[in-house]
């Protein structure tokens, strides 16, 4: 049984002797920082087509990546042959996110380093880009949202209404830019589009009931932009 055994799990000729338990060691620790890979893209995912796959397939990729290069080592023609064998495999899934795909080719880096046995600079290069990514995320980096929301209505063009409409904006807004105006209809009233930033998020029930309360007010419509558009 150990001469079975032995035979079964020793190594190919000509290749560096590697235990099965030097394997399962490499394997283990792929799962563990492919793991920790997995959850911070879970946390940090801010867009709107979030799939549980792609996060089975950040942990998956870095254990066959890892076993890939364990059976390659130092031979270059069982490296033309495994990876000449991987290219008949045909991935036609589109990656929606550019992020998703980023996170991708750092599972595959986790995997190439631990098989080449380096697993200092596996657990090191993971540990940087798993802080810089958190970093990037929740100190919302590279936003460039101008505006909470599009505030759209009409009214006559008079110098009162449009005094009390300034009154208003100015107390629930930080800043607010007209971006559109024109005729609303023979009767010399305007429809006006505003984007506007808001002071506090939840006063959007106060500012429209503000607005509504300005003579000739009509069309009232606030549309709010999604927070994770940019993210």
């Amino acid at each position: 049984m150990d001469q079975i055994l032995g035979q079964l799990f020793a190594s190919p000729a000509g290749a560096d002797p590697l235990a099965w338990r030097e394997v399962l060691l490499y394997m283990l620790v792929a799962f563990v920082l492919s793991q920790l890979l997995a959850w911070v893209y879970k946390w940090t995912y801010r867009g709107l087509s979030y799939s549980r796959s792609t996060v089975h397939s950040l942990v998956l990729m870095s254990l066959i990546v890892t076993a890939v290069m364990l059976a390659v080592g130092n031979n270059v023609a069982r490296a033309f042959g495994l990876f000449g064998a991987l290219a008949l495999i045909r991935f036609r899934t589109p990656v929606k996110d550019t992020r998703d795909t980023v996170f991708l080719f750092m599972s595959v880096g986790v995997g190439i380093s631990l098989g080449t046995r380096n697993v200092m600079l596996a657990v090191v290069a993971t540990s940087v880009c798993c802080v810089i990514a958190m970093y990037l995320t929740y100190a919302r980096f590279g936003e460039r949202k101008k505006s909470d929301a599009m505030l759209r209505f009409a009214m006559p063009a008079q110098g009162e209404q449009e005094s009390l409409l300034r009154r208003i904006l100015q107390h629930y807004c930080k800043t607010f830019a007209l971006v559109n105006l024109r005729e609303a209809g023979p009767d010399a009233r305007m429809e006006f589009a505003y984007q506007i930033k808001l002071y506090d998020s939840t006063q959007t029930t106060g500012l429209l009931t503000d607005m509504g309360s300005i003579p000739g007010v009509s069309g009232l419509n606030l549309l709010l932009q999604n927070e994770d558009e940019e993210a």
